[in-house]
């Protein structure tokens, strides 16, 4: 059954048990009890305790804390095992040396070896196995493997060195000579490891916070707040790329190629070819002519596991370490141009199509800190960096924790640029299970938490996903047509290219969710919270979202057509270039909104707030705006022929070179609107306020003005042939250069100004017809 109750938080790193190995003889799991509790005490005890401590047990047969640790030396004793105990009080060296150098704490590595070479071993005890232990602990201190140890903890190492133990200790584990050393320190690499990953992740949650400024926030790397945008800018290229999904598909395409038509593929993958500038095409060719080479006996034969493991190996090599002692010509090429990125992915592209190599990579990052120690740290500048980026990009995609790049000001472009990202906030959580190949169809999932799930390409058809926790979770490209979610959690999901068709989504939350290109055709999502979620290009065809929360979402190209938006909030929200044909959009809050180049045509949009919208280029045929609200609004260059604005209130408007041919306007408010160069021919404007309004080089060609509020309108340079202006106020009016020719209803002073036999007086009954007909109301 899917667990139902995960937790969010994160909790201090805990080492790694060692009695859950089952491959240990007898006498290695005594070596365990003992090493397990130096470790954990190592991690909880003041150093000094410690000490006291290691010298009870090693010197004096007493472990004042543990009668396991007692039990297992006597039994070493019993048996007469001094090659056992040896190994244990190496690897007990090991464990505090290398946990107090990792913690800044080596000065009590000097004290501990004081300590211990100061001991009196010869002087005579009553118990046999006091004396004994103390014999062999005194033959361990005059032997080889005591010596290295001293030299590996007083080598007088740069500082800088010590940040990348983890690496460190890859060496130390290929030379470990017993399961229990192994162990032990794959332990302790895996604990930094650990530690450096929750430090990270708190540090993205912590520094992003509006206190970040005013707080001591521990960074774990040496990037300073370099990290956060590299980590957001990383984020962004996956989002394009999608590294393991690549790996995926590249693994099933060449399946059943041979090894030289898989070498061949290797470096497409790999993408080096998508840049012919330098050095990524001398790294290229370098790799090409390398791989060409490589186990060319083999050429013919079909690919295998093995191939795929010696030839990930080789690549690393090549750009790492060729000798395990100096960096490749490779890494030296991108390192010191800077490219450590670039050098970070590829690696990162390696690992993901052959998991197990990270193993090898470590080492050979191990090989180059060992050749890179001798120098000072301000000659290792592009090496460090290298390191700090390396260690971020694996931790982001190699680690149980998975950071999300959320757009908080819905960019209208899923391209982010640099100076983008500042407006995008990065998310972490623990990763979820990996369903993509489970049958999850029957399974009873409603309720389940699947948070952070991988459910790419799943098919998840006609099932009841009721309250399902599906928040960050993966599932681009599922199939979820006809499925059932309502009031699923869906925060932050990735939607992108899912089948959505049929399905139920009444009340689900959808917050920051990518639905980008998302099939969402005849879908329910009526009351659903989308608010900033990113729906650019996705179908909602005859979608109903009837009372949805859509405030700042992006909608760019998406097709509405049909769709039911009724009373739907998309304040704020990003619908330029998007279908709205035949929508249903009455009583919806459209404040703000960007609709430029947007399709209107027919739209029902009765009593619809849109203050201080965009609708530039829209296109509104035979749209109604009956009593609307557009103050504010921006309708340059709009297609608003035959639409049914009376009662509009477009006060403050821009309508320049707006086409608003037989367009309906009776009691429109037109306050102060520009509407210069916009075409009104058999328009319909009676009682319209067009006070202070802007109309020079205006097309009012047989329009009908009558009754209408003229008072300081600018008419210079307008058409008026053929408009009846009956009634109207023309106080202080601009009408220098308008053309008025069989224009009717003009007042007497007006009629005086101009010239009266200018004008046919009998064409006021043709135009009272053209106003008063049928087929202009409502």
């Amino acid at each position: 059954m899917i667990n139902k109750s995960t937790s969010e938080s994160y909790s201090s790193p805990q080492d790694s048990s060692l009695h859950d190995c089952v491959f240990y003889s007898k006498l290695e799991k005594l070596q365990v009890e003992i090493c397990q509790f130096l470790m954990e005490i190592v991690n909880q005890w003041p150093p000094e305790q410690v000490i006291d401590e290691f010298e009870q047990i090693f010197v004096h047969l007493n472990c004042t804390e543990s009668d396991r640790v007692n039990q297992a030396l006597n039994r070493m004793i019993i048996d007469q095992s001094q090659s056992m105990f040896s190994a244990t009080l190496k690897q007990s060296f090991y464990i505090l040396i290398n946990n107090w150098t990792i913690y800044k704490k080596q000065e009590y590595i000097q004290v501990l070896f004081d300590r211990i070479g100061l001991a009196n071993y010869q002087e005579e005890r009553i118990s046999p196995s006091v004396n004994l232990l103390r014999k062999w602990t005194y033959s361990f201190l005059q032997s080889q493997d005591y010596q290295e140890i001293c030299h590996y903890a007083l080598h007088q190492r740069s500082q800088w060195i010590n940040r990348y133990q983890s690496y460190l200790l890859s060496t130390q584990i290929n030379r470990s000579e017993s399961q229990v050393q192994h162990q032990v320190t794959i332990n302790l690499a895996k604990q930094l490891k650990d530690k450096y990953n929750f430090d990270l992740a708190m540090y993205v949650a912590r520094s992003q916070t509006p206190r970040s400024q005013s707080t001591n926030i521990n960074n774990p790397t040496q990037l300073g707040d370099e990290a956060i945008n590299l980590i957001k800018k990383t984020i962004s290229t996956e989002r394009v790329f999608s590294y393991a999904h690549q790996a995926d598909i590249f693994l099933e395409q060449t399946q059943s190629y041979n090894y030289r038509e898989f070498k061949e593929s290797l470096l497409n993958y790999l993408m080096l070819h998508v840049s012919s500038r330098y050095p990524a095409n001398q790294i290229r060719e370098t790799l090409q002519n390398k791989l060409e080479k490589f186990d060319a006996q083999y050429n013919y034969k079909t690919i295998t596991k093995p191939y795929i493991s010696k030839t990930c190996k080789q690549l690393i090599r090549l750009l790492t370490t060729e000798n395990t002692k100096s960096p490749s010509t490779s890494f030296v090429l991108l390192v010191e141009r800077g490219n450590y990125l670039t050098l970070a992915i590829l690696l990162l592209k390696i690992v993901l199509i052959y998991k197990s190599a990270q193993i090898y990579l470590e080492c050979c990052i191990a090989n180059l800190l060992q050749h890179y120690e001798n120098y000072p740290e301000e000659e290792c500048q592009h090496f460090i960096k290298f390191l700090e980026v390396f260690n971020l990009v694996f931790t982001i995609f190699t680690t149980n924790v998975q950071y999300h790049l959320v757009n908080l000001d819905n960019s209208p472009s899923n391209e982010v640029s640099e100076t983008e990202l500042n407006t995008y906030r990065l998310f972490c959580q623990f990763k979820g299970p990996d369903l993509r190949q489970t049958n999850l169809r029957s399974l009873n999932l409603s309720g389940a938490d699947l948070k952070g799930a991988n459910l790419r390409e799943t098919d998840l058809r006609g099932m009841d996903l009721i309250q399902v926790d599906l928040r960050l979770a993966n599932l681009t490209q599922a199939n979820l047509s006809g499925a059932v979610l309502n009031e699923a959690r869906l925060l932050i999901a990735n939607l992108s290219n899912t089948d959505l068709t049929d399905a139920s989504l009444v009340k689900a939350d959808l917050r920051r969710a990518d639905l980008q290109s998302a099939n969402l055709t005849h879908a329910t999502l009526t009351s659903a919270k989308l608010g900033h979620a990113n729906l650019k290009k996705a179908n909602l065809n005859t979608a109903n979202l009837m009372a949805a929360s859509l405030n700042t979402a992006n909608l760019s190209e998406a097709n509405l057509s049909h769709a039911n938006l009724e009373c739907v909030n998309l304040k704020g929200a990003n619908l330029s270039g998007a279908n709205l044909s035949y929508a249903n959009l009455r009583g919806a809050n459209l404040s703000g909104v960007n609709l430029s180049g947007a399709n209107l045509s027919y739209a029902d949009l009765r009593r619809v707030n849109l203050t201080h919208a965009n609708l530039d280029g829209a296109y509104l045929r035979g749209a109604n705006l009956y009593r609307a609200n557009l103050s504010h609004s921006s309708l340059k260059q709009a297609n608003l022929v035959k639409v049914n604005l009376s009662g509009v209130n477009l006060k403050s408007a821009e309508l320049q070179e707006a086409n608003l041919t037989s367009t309906y306007l009776r009691h429109a408010n037109f306050t102060q609107v520009n509407l210069s160069q916009a075409n009104l021919s058999h328009a319909d404007l009676t009682r319209a306020n067009l006070t202070q309004a802007n109309l020079t080089e205006a097309n009012l060609s047989y329009t009908s003005i009558r009754h209408a509020e003229l008072t300081q309108t600018n008419l210079d340079h307008a058409n008026l042939v053929g408009a009846n202006l009956f009634g109207s106020h023309l106080n202080q009016t601009q009408i220098q250069g308008v053309t008025f020719e069989c224009c009717s209803g003009l007042p007497d002073t007006l009629k005086h100004i101009l010239a009266e036999d200018q004008f046919d007086l009998d064409h006021a009954n043709f135009m009272e017809q053209f106003v008063d007909s049928p087929s202009r109301s409502v």
